[in-house]
Parts: structure tokens; C-alpha cells; sequence
């Protein structure tokens, strides 16, 4: 019986120089009888400037990287892209889930734009397979969904940091699989879970303030989540 493996991994970065990022791979394994596993291969915190030499040996077989970071510029007040802005409406603030302001981490950022060039160089497509996502907004969201409704066991990830690159990492399986919608415009895009695995009252709180947000100010400002 032949088998094949996929790897998706889930960053959550850190500081260059601190042992904060955490680090998830995920490992699926496909055979002819048996039917497909998933489950976590690699959980630990590392240095953000040794995170690269830490999941190159996953690259090769890796499908999708999945990053809580910002992987472009944003413009104006804070640096934010317009996703950025739509989620720091009230209705998001009250639930702890808006974004941090790029502006208040501006090194942090320029550390995780010299990540994305060196992942693009090994072959990784922003917004294809190498993806940006908000484990804060997705927990928020999601609660345990994902992780009851993908994994075949807890996750060994214990450390908030690691707990964070778990939610990354199931991101980019569910990315992979085609459960994933994008939220953004030409600034940047963040990719969510599809509203199927969204706690219940979710999906028609995000639906309101997306209905009543000013169309000028976010008439760029794209979304399939509704499909």
C-alpha cells in the first residue's frame, strides 16, 4: 500500500530575537484503504529568527503556510490595511478581536515582510499558499469548532503561542481543502474559516456589520464568506 504525506504549517510569529513564535505542523497521512488523517506532528516555541531552519525540513511536502502577521503595507492612520479598519468597528472591539494598529509594531512587521520574501523564494504565493490569518478573531469566532471537527486528537500544543500556531495551522489545512473565505482588498487579504464552522450567532453579527458598514469608506473592500 503506498502512502503520501502533507504537511501545513501555522506560524504564530514573534520577535526576531525572543523565543516567541510558535510553531504547528500538521501532518495528513493518505493510503489506499485507510482513509485520510490528520493530526500534529510539531508543536514548540522558537526564536522568530530560527523559524525558518525549523520547518525547512516540512517545505518540500508542505501544501499551505499559514502566518498570524501582517505579510503586506498598509497606508494612512496606523498602517492599516483596510480589513484592518473594517474589524476595529465597534461591534469587534467590545469582543476583543480587533487587530493590532501595524504602526505600534512597525519592526515586527519588516521582520514578518523579510519572512514572506524568503518563503516566496522557496516557492510560497502570497494569498495561494502561504496565507495570512487572525488566530484572535478566529478563536473568537470558531471557540473549539475547528479543532473537534479536524483533528482526530488533542493537539500536544500546550504554550498560547503554540495553541495560536495550531489554530494557524488548521487554517492552512482548511485552506487547502477549500473551507476557507478571504476578507481584504489590494492591501492585503486575511483568509477565515467558512461560516459552516463559525459558532452559531456569529456568521449573522459579521453579516450586520457588514451590511451596515459606510459604503464609502469600504466600498474596495471584498468578501466571499456569503457564498
Amino acid at each position: 500500500m503506498r502512502q503520501t504525506k502533507s504537511f501545513f504549517i501555522g506560524i504564530d510569529l514573534g520577535g526576531k530575537e525572543k523565543k516567541s513564535t510558535g510553531i504547528c505542523v500538521l501532518q495528513e497521512l493518505k493510503g489506499v484503504v485507510l482513509p485520510s488523517k490528520i493530526w500534529c506532528q510539531k508543536c514548540q516555541d522558537v526564536f522568530g529568527k530560527d523559524v525558518l531552519k525549523k520547518i525547512s525540513p516540512y517545505l518540500k511536502e508542505t501544501k499551505v503556510i499559514a502566518i498570524d502577521t501582517p505579510l503586506t503595507r498598509g497606508r494612512g492612520k496606523g498602517k492599516m490595511r483596510l480589513y484592518e479598519k473594517f474589524l476595529s468597528q465597534k461591534i469587534f472591539r467590545e469582543a476583543k478581536m480587533n487587530p493590532i494598529p501595524p504602526a505600534l509594531m512597525s519592526s515586527f512587521c519588516e521582520f514578518a515582510l523579510e519572512l514572506r520574501k524568503k518563503l516566496e523564494k522557496r516557492g510560497f504565493v502570497l494569498d495561494l499558499n502561504l496565507i495570512e490569518v487572525f488566530p484572535t478573531f478566529i478563536n473568537r469566532v470558531c471557540g473549539n469548532n475547528l479543532v473537534s471537527k479536524v483533528l482526530k486528537k488533542n493537539p500536544p500544543c500546550q504554550r498560547e503561542n503554540q495553541k495560536s500556531a495550531l489554530i494557524c495551522a488548521l487554517l492552512s489545512y482548511l485552506h487547502h481543502s477549500f473551507k476557507t473565505r478571504y476578507l481584504g482588498y489590494r492591501d492585503g487579504f486575511l483568509f477565515l474559516p467558512e461560516f459552516s464552522l463559525w459558532k452559531k450567532a456569529w456568521p449573522e453579527k459579521f453579516s450586520q456589520a457588514w451590511q451596515e458598514k459606510p459604503y464609502l469608506k469600504y466600498r474596495h473592500l471584498i468578501t466571499n464568506l456569503f457564498k
